[in-house]
């Protein structure tokens, strides 16, 4: 069984994730195949080597020209089941965005099918989910693994007023899952990402002792004096390979001055 552990000491977003993916070693002809068979087109793929503090990364942006917001979640999901996704990944793809809804509706009162997706509900956001949920069918990963999250601290000025950091739906989303202030007063986790986490994550904790294969990195475009960086690790567990998990980490360094995120995995 080949694993996937990411230790995020600086924050998550989904492009930063993907981007640590493609990293790592998913062959873009292969993503963006796959991703044309959700949304065939309206968008660009734009996959950049970046150097950050030092460190050479991959940046991943989907750029939308005509950019639609307010989507519902029955629309998000009739999108992605009538993908050429394989069903897992339809499965997997729909259950973050289930898991979105459910705590938008909550936080605002309402009921999901009433709910309306704004930044989250965009064709980049749609991508971002779809295209990380490809990305570990590509690696072969079977399990995947997370340390403990940091949010930020102080305020947010948002579409709808000045929230507490983390926001209200990113805190509902992270209900349940270790979490440590990191001394940011700055958006850390994004919702997209908080949802990947918490739907594709089968645990939160240490990572497993390890022989490393493989380094990836995955660009974000913040320079706040902590790395909101994940690195992903191609790499085989400490003794014996045949009888023990194949991690894949994703790490992040509080030392670094720029968003940067690494992915390894053997």
């Amino acid at each position: 069984m080949k694993v996937a552990h990411l230790d995020l000491i600086g924050g998550a977003a989904g492009n930063m994730l993907l981007g640590a993916f493609i990293d790592a070693g998913v062959r873009l002809p292969d993503l963006e195949n796959r991703l044309r068979g959700v949304i065939a087109d309206g968008w660009t793929f734009s996959v950049s080597g970046v150097v950050k503090n030092g460190v050479a990364a991959t940046f991943v942006d989907f750029l939308v020209p005509h950019e639609r917001h307010g989507t519902k979640l029955g629309e998000v999901l009739e999108i992605v089941m009538r993908s050429s996704l394989t069903e897992w990944q339809k499965q997997r793809a729909c259950a973050v965005y289930r898991r979105l809804g459910e705590a938008e509706a909550l936080v605002h009162g309402t009921t999901i099918e009433a709910m309306h997706f704004h930044e989250v509900g965009a064709v980049d956001a749609i991508l971002d989910v779809a295209g990380t949920v490809v990305a570990l069918d590509l690696l072969g990963i079977e399990r995947l693994t997370c340390s403990r999250v940091p949010v930020g601290s102080g305020s947010i000025r948002m579409q709808h007023g000045v929230y507490p950091n983390p926001p209200p739906g990113t805190a509902e989303l992270l209900r349940g899952v270790p979490t440590f202030d990191a001394g940011i007063e700055a958006e850390l986790v994004t919702p997209t990402a908080a949802a990947l986490l918490t739907v594709l994550c089968d645990g939160f904790g240490t990572r497993p002792d390890m022989v490393v294969e493989s380094i990836g990195y995955g660009a974000g475009t913040r320079d706040q004096g902590l790395n909101d960086a994940g690195k992903d690790r191609d790499s085989q567990p400490a003794g014996d390979a045949n009888s023990r998990p194949l991690p894949l980490e994703v790490e992040t360094s509080p030392e670094r001055a720029q968003e940067v995120q690494r992915v390894a995995f053997t």
